[in-house]
């Protein structure tokens, strides 16, 4: 938009496309498309991605709210014409109105069904990977981890698409511990023994699951004790089969722990990782360090989060593992010609995958094996892409890190 020499916008005329009218639209479901989306055809050939509250099987035949874009429609599921035998009743009274989960009344065909997304995506955006795995996940993983969001009067998840609140008092998607929490963590708010602004709350448990804390926005903790909860700072504990980390509660950690370190252990043994250094990069408190262990001569730890930094120090000290932890945005720590033959480079970035110029400085690293960790199918893809005049994926596993939802994690192997 064109703007006078003072900014303003005064005599300039915006032009805007207009909104599609929505329209009901009939037919059935052709496959799962990444992100959980129904792909359909219209009659007159084009494409339509469809989106519903709840689980999706191909050949269901449903009702939807479209709009058309110039080729093709994206809508929003309204109701089942003709559902998929394997469909169950949902173990939650909310189902339908959270925009926590999205895979209720999939019962045990979830993996299935997320395992047809991720192959939707790979063979898109990967298609010379011709052998990838997938892991599912067990029944009992549970989410050690819950956000909840308070406006003054009601506690519960955001509607989907919406930041109104779905009252909730209990939730099958978390640990017990933290689904028997929450009543408790709303008495104490209309009691107004906690602080009454509107905000959002996390409630977590560590490994295993047992005490309860509740975190606010501003990181003030209290832990829920047979009278209440009090104001306490005390780290979180997550002790797993060999080692025991620690974290300060409310940092971040893996959402379902118990069950994340089965699956990356199983992953990372099965490649028979060691050698040299392991430079573990956006490490947080340690996790990928602790889990290759003595595998590796030393350790080269780096995070953004000066805090999580503080207890890899400690955790790592712990397991006497020799660790530099360094406490920097890893795109300005990473040096050009990273690391030597022998060595290991492991990167787990946040959801929206590596900043370019970490994978423009990858291109030159001496070390011969990459493994990259990504939450988010869609920038692992795309980062797997950026790194390949240099680094061949040989092996990738997705694995359902996070049940009842669409998302999952992939490993992938890389070589020189």
């Amino acid at each position: 938009m064109k703007r006078t020499r003072d900014g303003s916008a005064k005599g300039v005329t915006e032009y805007r496309k207009p909104v599609q009218a929505a329209e009901l639209w009939r037919g059935e479901i052709e496959r799962l498309a990444w992100g959980g989306k129904g792909l359909a055809r219209d009659p007159d050939g084009r494409l339509l991605l469809l989106s519903a509250p709840l689980a999706l099987f191909p050949g269901e035949e449903v009702e939807a709210e479209v709009r058309w874009k110039a080729r093709h429609g994206e809508g929003k599921v309204l109701r089942w014409i003709k559902k998929d035998r394997r469909r169950v009743p949902a173990g939650c009274s909310v189902a339908s109105l959270c925009g926590g989960c999205d895979l209720w009344e999939a019962g045990g065909a979830a993996g299935e069904l997320k395992r047809s997304m991720a192959a939707d995506l790979l063979h898109r955006q990967l298609p010379e990977l011709k052998d990838w795995r997938y892991v599912p996940a067990p029944l009992e993983a549970r989410r050690h981890r819950i956000q909840l969001h308070w406006d003054g009067e009601q506690l519960g998840y955001h509607r989907r698409s919406s930041h109104q609140i779905v009252p909730v008092k209990t939730c099958p998607a978390a640990a017990d511990t933290l689904s028997e929490a929450i009543p408790r963590l709303l008495d104490a708010l209309q009691g107004k023994i906690l602080p009454q602004r509107a905000q959002r709350w996390e409630l977590a448990t560590g490994t295993p699951e047992g005490r309860v804390v509740a975190i606010d926005e501003k990181d003030h903790v209290w832990l829920l004790e047979s009278d209440g909860w009090h104001r306490n700072e005390a780290a979180t504990s997550e002790a797993f089969e060999g080692f025991t980390l620690r974290h300060r509660a409310g940092g971040f950690f893996q959402v379902s722990p118990p069950w994340a370190v089965v699956a990356f252990r199983g992953v990372l043994e099965g490649w028979n990782l060691k050698g040299g250094t392991l430079f573990d990069l956006y490490g947080g408190v340690g996790l990928f360090s602790a889990l290759l262990g003595k595998r590796f001569q030393a350790r080269v730890l780096v995070e953004y989060d000066v805090a999580a930094v503080e207890w890899a120090k400690k955790n790592l000290a712990t397991l006497d593992l020799d660790s530099e932890c360094v406490a920097s945005d890893t795109g300005k720590w990473l040096a050009e010609n990273l690391g030597a033959a022998e060595d290991l480079i492991l990167l787990d970035p946040p959801r929206s995958g590596l900043e370019p110029e970490v994978c423009a400085k990858l291109q030159s690293a001496k070390a011969e094996t990459l493994v990259l960790i990504g939450c988010d199918g869609a920038a692992f893809c795309r980062d797997a892409q950026r790194l390949a005049p240099v680094w061949k994926l040989v092996d990738l596993v997705v694995l359902d890190l996070f049940p009842l939802t669409h998302h999952v994690e992939c490993v992938g192997l890389f070589r020189k």
